[in-house]
């Protein structure tokens, strides 16, 4: 897809006219007309950095790359999440991989699952994607720090639940360091 395009669904995206894109541009300290935001659109002309840098701030584009390129980078991170019995979370190291579009916008990270307690929809060394948050409701999908082990479960009522029947619920007790690290989202 060409800049010109993407300006255009970028600024639409933000629900801004040419004429309100250019107002903003203006507070910002760029002397930019409506006719030159046409122009950026169509492709006749293009933006300096210094605009294209304001007209992503004024629309909320976090990642320029994923926006304009189509490319979006997510950590991996080396420790695997357990599928199984239990991992110890080390703070390990972490690599950027390139995702997929199909990839759900609201991943924060990458995790590699280990063993099998999951199965069948989660299989071992199978990369999962997770959104960063506090608390997940009951039944659901995510990642669990379980007295310094990490757990891709299933969340129950004072339980971790594997979708694997040969595996039982992990009991979560009142005295335990339990923590939701995040909900898995593909």
């Amino acid at each position: 897809m060409n800049l010109a395009k993407r300006l255009q669904e970028v600024r639409e995206a933000a629900k801004l006219s040419r004429a309100q894109l250019a107002g903003l541009l203006k507070q910002k300290g760029f002397d930019v007309k409506t006719y030159t935001i046409c122009k950026w659109e169509t492709g006749a002309s293009k933006p300096s950095v210094e605009s294209f840098l304001a007209i992503c701030d004024i629309c909320r584009v976090m990642d320029i790359r994923e926006a304009f390129a189509g490319k979006r980078l997510l950590r991996l991170y080396d420790m695997p999440v357990s599928a199984g019995l239990g991992n110890y979370l080390d703070g390990g190291g972490h690599e950027m991989i390139e995702v997929e579009s199909t990839v759900p916008g609201s991943a924060d990270y990458a995790l590699r699952v280990s063993g099998e307690s999951m199965t069948p929809r989660f299989v071992d060394r199978q990369i999962i994607f997770v959104h960063e948050q506090p608390s997940l409701a009951e039944g659901d999908i995510g990642i669990f720090c379980l007295n310094h082990d990490a757990y891709l479960k299933k969340l129950g009522k004072g339980y971790l639940i594997s979708l694997n029947p040969d595996y039982a619920p992990i009991p979560i007790r009142e005295h335990d360091d339990f923590r939701v690290l995040g909900k898995v989202v593909g």
